[in-house]
């Protein structure tokens, strides 16, 4: 039996989907399970290049490891997988270009294939609320660790808390922290491309941050041992998976009080619900 792996080519400081398989080939090398890995190399202009590229690379087992659902329309059904992360696209576009994603990315994809993995209970029902024929056809299987698991210890008192702030796209929410910030004793580590407002909100009242943009796993594991606090207020995810970094390295997390977020995060944090 031979696994094939068919992956997005990301987009620079986008590999979350990366790291989990990563994690999941080792393992699978550790059970002596042969697999390889079909990286897109077109762009989405040349979406029946790439559609063939695909289909003429299946194996036994064939896994669309996220983000590039589309490439199902090509693949034998009856022996393809498709973990959905998430449903973003459908909140950021409008007209054409959503009606387009739904039924490319969403719609036909799910209709098509025989067995779906979502990494949240909450990306399970937004897939039901829009295609409820696929209920049974969804497995929910929560992401893996990415990151050694420290013991449980408390960090020593350092003065001045140090937060941090793994991504910056706008589902983030991280202006809010920036705001909230202001005038207070702290410094702030953030990782990920700063945009023009949130270079002003930080320049314009002088506040104490470092930058870091698309960093090492050790680095970012770095990150999460120096600091205090993980501060991930966001608005959408189908996961968080800094959530459950953060905790493997007894970095303290506050989070939304809402789906995902709070069940990833479980008893082990603080929520709250934004206003």
């Amino acid at each position: 039996m031979e696994i094939h792996f068919f992956e997005r080519n990301p987009a620079e400081g986008q590999i979350s989907i990366e790291k989990l398989f990563s994690v999941i080939k080792e393992e699978l090398g550790r059970k002596n399970i042969v697999y390889k890995a079909f990286i897109n190399p077109y762009s989405l202009s040349k979406f029946f290049k790439a559609l063939d590229y695909f289909k003429k690379n299946q194996g036994d087992i064939n896994h669309i490891t996220g983000d590039i659902h589309w490439v199902s329309l090509a693949l034998d059904s009856r022996k393809t997988l498709l973990t959905v992360h998430d449903l973003s696209g459908l909140y950021q576009y409008t007209g054409i270009k959503k009606l387009l994603y739904y039924l490319i990315w969403v719609y036909l994809p799910l209709k098509k294939l025989k067995y779906i993995t979502v990494i949240s209970e909450k990306t399970k029902q937004e897939i039901i609320k829009l295609v409820p024929s696929v209920a049974n056809k969804i497995q929910v299987i929560p992401n893996c660790i990415t990151i050694d698991i420290l013991p449980f210890e408390l960090k020593q008192d350092q003065g001045k808390a140090k937060i941090l702030i793994v991504g910056t796209r706008s589902n983030k929410n991280i202006e809010r922290v920036l705001q909230a910030c202001i005038d207070l004793d702290v410094q702030l580590t953030i990782v990920g491309k700063l945009d023009e407002i949130q270079l002003r909100i930080l320049e314009g009242n002088n506040q104490d941050y470092n930058n870091y943009v698309n960093i090492s796993d050790d680095d970012l594991k770095k990150l999460y041992d120096e600091n205090d606090i993980l501060c991930f207020p966001s608005l959408y995810e189908g996961f968080g998976l800094p959530i459950l970094e953060a905790q493997a390295r007894n970095c303290v997390v506050i989070t939304s009080d809402f789906r995902p977020m709070n069940d990833v995060a479980g008893n082990r944090s603080i929520t709250y619900r934004s206003l």
